[in-house]
């Protein structure tokens, strides 16, 4: 379906007011390119616990997160799920050129995404070399922060590991234009058993860890999932970084 010319103006005038234009992979590509991507592409709310794609519908459609958490999950076929990444507002989720997927995208909370139909995306990609090459950095960003997450599991304490996600997760959710701090506050994206999942941890073991670093003052939690980190440098301190 073509857009006539008003509604392509009315999207780019949404797109110009995006929490996270500047960052997400339509922020760095040229007009033309952005334009083109005006015309596929569609706002959409997804309630936690949803998928995004699967190994069945990969290729069919790609999505920039807006607002909200993704977990990547890999589901076994012994029938257990091991969450193996988080991603967050301004990423890409989908492997474009892949006919299948290895992992799963679920919403790990309440999203708002900005989706394309998978073909159509991929068509732009191959005519467009500036949105392909700012696609092709956000996959090696990825790359690299699955490699963290491995060494985070492989090489680290349940003390550093706990702290090391707490860390992780402060850092993605954190405004871009926030007054540098040493108290970060935000909502976690992930139930303690999921923390326990993430990190190959026992749930007993993460509770613990939790009430390790709030005895010590270093985070404080309330309802449900929200969580302040109160002493950034200290919790820095316990992950090892």
């Amino acid at each position: 379906m073509r857009f006539n010319q008003g509604a392509i103006v009315t999207v780019r005038i949404k797109c110009l007011q995006c929490a996270v234009r500047l960052i997400a992979p339509c922020g760095a590509v040229s007009h033309e390119t952005a334009n083109e991507l005006a015309r596929i592409v569609h706002r959409r709310r997804i309630a936690a616990g949803q998928i995004l794609n699967n190994t069945a519908n990969q290729a069919q459609t790609f999505s920039i997160i807006v607002k909200g958490v993704v977990k990547i999950v890999d589901e076994h076929t012994d029938g257990h799920a091991q969450i193996v990444g988080l991603q967050f507002p301004s990423e890409f989720v989908g492997r474009p050129y892949a006919e299948s997927a290895r992992y799963l995208a679920e919403a790990a909370t309440d999203l708002e995404v900005c989706s394309f139909a998978g073909p159509a995306f991929e068509n732009l990609m191959r005519v467009h070399p500036d949105l392909e090459l700012n696609i092709l950095k956000r996959t090696l960003n990825d790359l690299d922060q699955a490699r963290q997450w491995m060494s985070l599991i492989a090489r680290k304490t349940a003390e550093e590991r706990v702290a090391g996600l707490l860390l992780f997760i402060a850092g993605k959710l954190q405004a871009d234009d926030a007054e540098p701090s040493n108290a970060v506050a935000f909502d976690l994206p992930l139930s303690r058993t999921e923390f326990a999942e993430c990190l190959n941890l026992r749930l007993e073991t993460v509770s613990r860890q939790f009430a390790a670093l709030k005895a010590e003052g270093i985070i404080k939690t309330n309802r449900r999932r929200a969580l302040q980190v109160c002493d950034l440098a200290g919790l820095k301190a316990r992950a090892q970084v």
